[in-house]
């Protein structure tokens, strides 16, 4: 069963991925913040990135069917979101400290 188109054309899809890339780009060049502040922005941005990654991983999860979910990828599958979560929670703890 083919998956279907999220965008119409070509030209969508570059200007949606344009738009991710704008969304997650410092409007200061990161290597012109001294010190704490430069690590403490890059940690935001990686946070975002992990963010976005963990919406993208649970839509395809959502979008599965319930047989392939309870499969050995599904539960392979499960266990990588889990980490990204630890993860995320690990990330968020550094942000803030």
């Amino acid at each position: 069963m083919p998956i279907p188109r999220q965008y119409a054309t070509n030209a969508d899809r570059q200007a949606a991925y344009r738009e991710r890339r704008r969304a997650l780009a410092s409007p200061v060049p990161v290597s012109s913040i001294p010190g704490y502040r430069r690590w403490a922005l890059l940690l935001q941005q990686a946070q975002q990135c992990l963010d976005h990654v963990a919406e993208e991983m649970v839509a395809y999860w959502d979008e599965r069917c319930e047989r392939w979910q309870n499969s050995e990828r599904g539960e392979e599958f499960t266990e990588r979101v889990e980490l990204l979560e630890e993860l995320q929670e690990r990330l968020r703890e550094l942000v803030e400290a």
